[in-house]
């Protein structure tokens, strides 16, 4: 017998980088794990972030009018939404598919069809930090989270202090708590490659061995610290490293932010020691990562990195913010600095000492250490976590 489930996502458009990634890995880590007896549905708006994976029929995906924002179906399905406070439309297609539970997509009115939703919350930032978010979004995202505590059948949650703050903020039961820490699937292989290396390197005009910083430029990604702290090296006449960026350049909630950056980099001449590549391929990305000399991530908070989850694959150092989610990450890890996020002189003594041991060893490129067994773990879990809420599922059932 074949158990059904569905995760349902819309609007990732482009500005959410991370969430694009996070869900292509879910399909394609369920489809490696080649369960005979569990199938997946993807509901979208959507298929487009899909479009270069090669799917076996264990996942299956379906392109819904009624998600696509704005059209005439999803207009008649938002005033049912509004008119009964059940999502009618989408829990008739789910039944219509056999779904038994949603994962990561709360669903009104699912859990009275005997289809319980288990909604995913990346994070709490902008509960956290409401300074960096327009008032409305940290209201929404407060209403949204309250909801999900009270109607859904539980929560998955990407890290420990996730959950903490869904119980601390939420009174969220943690009987109901599912955490899921991710793990990017990476292909090792081409990350190996000389020539792609040479490819990649020769193309975005690299000559020197760099840290990589890959995040997108929203502010509280908190570029400017690793500027300040290349500024004081600077000022100080101390060598300092050659930090090369990527990630999408505006921020939709402060588009003042980069531009400010940017004035900031020219005003203190770093030119020679930053570069914004803003957004690249993915794969030029990975290349990127897989032979700089070390990985760092400034962010003032995290739902749960997964640059830093790429760089853990990779077996590259790690120089990240001493925020709880990081401290979660680099658990166990041999190879790893933490900084505070508004530590620039901190993180100048580290940058320096990064500097002098690239000099010290005195080559041109650093090579991956590829470690596949944190994608075995989160494999594992979430296959793990699907039979777990199967059997919630028939329990209530």
């Amino acid at each position: 017998m074949t158990t059904d489930f569905a995760i349902v996502v819309n609007r990732l458009g482009d500005n959410w980088l991370g969430g694009v990634n996070y869900y292509r890995n879910l399909l394609v880590v369920f489809d490696a794990a080649a369960e005979p007896d569990l199938r997946l549905h993807l509901l979208t708006d959507d298929s487009s972030f899909l479009s270069d994976l090669q799917l076996s029929s264990r996942v299956q995906v379906h392109q819904l009018p009624m998600l696509q924002r704005k059209s005439i179906a999803w207009a008649l399905r938002q005033t049912l939404l509004l008119a009964t406070g059940k999502d009618i439309q989408l829990i008739a297609q789910l039944k219509r598919l056999k779904v038994r539970a949603v994962l990561f997509k709360f669903v009104p009115g699912s859990a009275a069809a005997g289809i319980p939703s288990f909604p995913w919350i990346p994070d709490f930032q902008s509960q956290h930090h409401p300074e960096l978010f327009p008032a409305a979004l940290v209201a929404a995202e407060r209403k949204n989270a309250a909801q999900y505590v009270r109607q859904a059948a539980g929560l998955i949650v990407s890290s420990q202090a996730a959950r903490d703050d869904a119980i601390t903020l939420f009174g969220a039961d943690a009987a109901k708590m599912h955490v899921l820490r991710f793990a990017p699937k990476l292909d090792f292989e081409p990350l190996q490659s000389t020539v792609l290396r040479d490819e990649v390197l020769a193309r975005h005009r690299v000559t020197r061995p760099y840290l990589f910083l890959p995040n997108q430029y929203w502010q509280h990604k908190n570029h400017f610290v690793v500027a300040r702290a290349l500024s004081l090296l600077r000022e100080q006449g101390v060598d300092a490293p050659l930090v090369i960026s990527t990630g999408k350049t505006d921020d939709f909630r402060n588009t003042a932010h980069f531009p400010a950056f940017e004035a900031f980099i020219r005003e203190q001449g770093l030119y020679a020691h930053y570069r914004v590549l803003g957004v690249i391929a993915r794969q030029d990305m990975l290349v990127l990562l897989a032979h700089s000399a070390a990985v760092l991530n400034p962010s003032r908070f995290e739902g749960w990195s997964t640059t830093v989850e790429e760089a853990k694959a990779l077996g590259k150092p790690l120089v990240v913010s001493d925020i709880p989610v990081h401290r979660e990450q680099v658990e166990g890890q041999a190879d790893f600095s933490l900084f505070g996020t508004d530590d620039a002189p901190g993180l100048a003594l580290l940058l320096s000492g990064l500097q002098r041991q690239i000099e010290q060893e005195s080559i041109n490129v650093y090579w991956p250490r590829p470690n596949q067994s944190f994608y075995t773990a989160f494999s594992q879990r979430y296959i793990a976590l699907i039979r777990h809420l199967s059997t919630q599922e028939r329990t209530a059932a």
